[in-house]
């Protein structure tokens, strides 16, 4: 760090209290960072002093109860204050949300454990003037009121949306450490990672808000990012989306909000596309450059309403996981299963899904299935905790299933005269991925099932192109898999799903048919764990009966990819923990042709396709038998030649 960068810093510190909260009467001392009058307001109306007692340091974190980060941090900071107890230190956060009430950031800091004293920059004014840019955000200030550190707490996160898989700089820390015992700090500055301060209000210009933004925002964001919902914060008035409009405009224009990774202009168009078109992108980026103007109010459109209980109505079957599970603050995901019987005394079809979500702000994404042997609910019983572990399904052979949910994703409402099955007797089985949220939660999730009310003639089936034997070598950045799949008889395809763990890094699938002619499905250019869906054509594709869907994956297990769960890498194989890697590309299809209304018509597509699985087994296992023999035929040659 500069000394120039050092003297604006300090001189930012000594002129906070005639910025923001000291009279007139201290300005002439302002210029002395080290008086004792220099401090910010509390909550409570006390005043915070910002100089360090002697020997000691206070410590500035700015952070937003609206940003995921910083929320994520507050363990962390929990941590580190109990390993700094009885040192001479002042801890101050400072909240960054202007539009929150007092007793709002109270609410905020009891939730979330928030053991330092509170205080206020609504206009974000001592923020500029330190030099402040992130939430979270952290400054060191030593007894002298020199700002010794400045920047992020440690490598928890390498971007935004991209966690550590292996955190081990520990800068905040290792900084707090070097004054207290009057040593230099190493590496006075490293920049911070999180969410951008809001901006203050400026002047109007177009586009406004109410006349482009507002309605963009109801069409594409207010889904998730309203009151209860998954979204961290709202965007349901101008306020709140002025205050965030650079990093709208950032967001949308590197499209990674909204949420939607398969790549434009490949392939057929998906229902429920989420992305935004050139033009829209365009126009976020105008209004954030010409100052977020707000319009004229009395043109922005009413609010879309949204259904307060079920949105497809009342269900005719309510599945409840049976307990308020409990997620700890901190920690790894969670993956968990809860087996929850049905109780129908006939067999059915289900044409719709709408999954409840209890707590989104720790539920990450839900998966169903149906199990019709049982064995599920043994697992369940050895099992002391409600449920059991499970991770990439449920670990047991299933009937069908009953699609899921991700953040953002509609009720599941199946095309017309297609449904799935719900046996009699049969179990349900929900796979929760929960994610910590920062303090303790408990989630309580239902499912609410909607009985076909018309004939039902196909039933829906998941197949899938995979690479079972996959090997990624440690430390290489781009490795190239494949996998395929041949459709055994006529099918037609409702929607695709690719699937990889933590190493991905892109995936292609597309389907060529028997005479030929290639067929672009989907393309992920960017792969994120955290954000998988399942993608369903507006218009179904046939798949004659020699088809081929083919899948190409790439994979970077090398040290620089953030997500790598091993530090160093290492050889990676293919397995159901996260820590393993798969490469698949799922296919919904029905049976072309189908008719269940017919007489002695059967739904034999699920059998076919588990006797193709058993056929792809059974050559994986020749050929690793093979393997076998060459390999031990290797040491009798080299033995011979000698």
């Amino acid at each position: 760090m500069s000394s120039k960068s050092t003297t604006a810093r300090t001189l930012a510190i000594a002129g906070l209290l005639l910025l923001l909260v000291l009279p007139r009467s201290f300005a002439a001392d302002a210029v002395n960072p080290a008086k004792e009058t220099h401090s910010l307001r509390g909550l409570d109306g006390k005043s915070l002093p910002l100089k360090a007692p002697t020997g000691g340091a206070t410590i500035l974190i700015f952070y937003s109860s609206e940003c995921p980060i910083s929320n994520a941090y507050s363990p962390t900071f929990t941590d580190l204050q109990t390993r700094f107890r009885g040192k001479p230190m002042n801890w101050i956060g400072i909240c960054m949300d202007p539009d929150l009430t007092d007793a709002e950031v109270r609410t905020h800091a009891a939730d979330f454990k928030l053991g330092f004293a509170i205080a206020r920059d609504r206009r974000g004014t001592f923020a500029r003037e330190i030099g402040a840019t992130k939430t979270p955000e952290a400054f060191v200030i030593d007894d002298r009121g020199k700002v010794q550190y400045h920047g992020r707490i440690d490598d928890q996160f390498v971007a935004r949306r991209v966690r550590n898989a292996n955190p081990g700089r520990y800068d905040l820390s290792s900084a707090l450490e070097a004054v207290l015992t009057g040593k230099p700090v190493a590496v006075p500055y490293v920049e911070p990672v999180g969410c951008p301060i809001p901006e203050p209000p400026a002047v109007k210009a177009q586009p406004t808000y109410a006349h482009e933004i507002a309605p963009l925002i109801q069409k594409h964001c207010l889904e998730c990012h309203r009151k209860g919902q998954v979204a961290p914060f709202g965007l349901e008035n101008y306020e709140q989306a002025r205050k965030r409009a650079d990093d709208l405009a950032s967001v949308v224009d590197e499209r990674s909000m909204p949420p939607w990774k398969a790549a434009p202009h490949f392939g057929p168009r998906f229902k429920g596309d989420r992305s935004l078109s050139d033009k829209e992108i365009a126009t976020f980026a105008a209004w954030a450059e010409a100052g977020a103007p707000e319009g004229d109010r009395h043109a922005i459109p009413p609010a879309p309403k949204f259904p307060e209980d079920w949105a497809l109505g009342t269900p005719d079957l309510v599945l409840d996981i049976g307990t308020d599970f409990p997620v700890p603050a901190g920690g790894d995901d969670i993956y968990r299963c809860f087996v929850i019987p049905t109780h129908l005394d006939h067999d059915t079809y289900i044409t719709a899904i709408e999954y409840q979500i209890g707590n989104r702000r720790v539920v990450h994404h839900v998966l169903a299935y149906v199990d019709v042997s049982g064995e599920a609910r043994k697992r369940d019983a050895a099992d002391p905790a409600p449920g059991y572990l499970c991770f990439a399904g449920p670990g047991e052979p299933i009937h069908g299933d009953l699609g899921g949910w991700a953040p953002g994703n509609l009720p599941d409402q199946l095309p017309e005269g297609v449904g799935r099955s719900l046996p009699k007797g049969a179990d349900v089985i929900v796979q929760l991925h929960y994610h910590p949220s920062g303090k303790p939660e408990t989630d309580r999730t239902r499912i609410g099932l909607h009985f076909a009310r018309r004939p039902i003639r196909q039933i829906i089936h998941w197949t899938a192109a995979a690479n079972p034997g996959l090997k990624l070598p440690a430390g290489a950045a781009n490795i190239e898999m494949k996998a395929a799949w041949q459709a055994p008889v006529d099918v037609v395809a409702l929607a695709v799903l690719p699937h990889m763990h933590l190493l991905g890094r892109d995936m292609t699938m597309t389907l060529t048919y028997p005479d030929g002619k290639v067929q672009d499905l989907i393309r992920i250019d960017d792969w994120d764990f955290n954000w998988q869906y399942s993608y369903f054509f507006e218009k179904p594709i046939d798949v004659p009966k020699g088809s081929v869907i083919n899948l190409v994956a790439h994979y970077d297990n090398s040290s620089a990819n953030p997500h790598n769960p091993n530090k160093p890498p290492k050889e990676v194989h293919w397995g159901e923990a996260t820590t393993d890697e798969m490469c698949i590309g799922f296919v919904a299809v029905t049976k072309k042709g189908q008719d269940l209304t017919r007489p002695g018509e059967k739904d034999d597509l699920g059998e076919t396709f588990r006797k193709q699985i058993e056929e792809f087994r059974e050559k994986q296992r020749q050929a690793r038998e093979e393997e076998k023999r060459k390999a031990a035929k290797e040491p009798r040659r080299a033995s011979a030649s000698k």
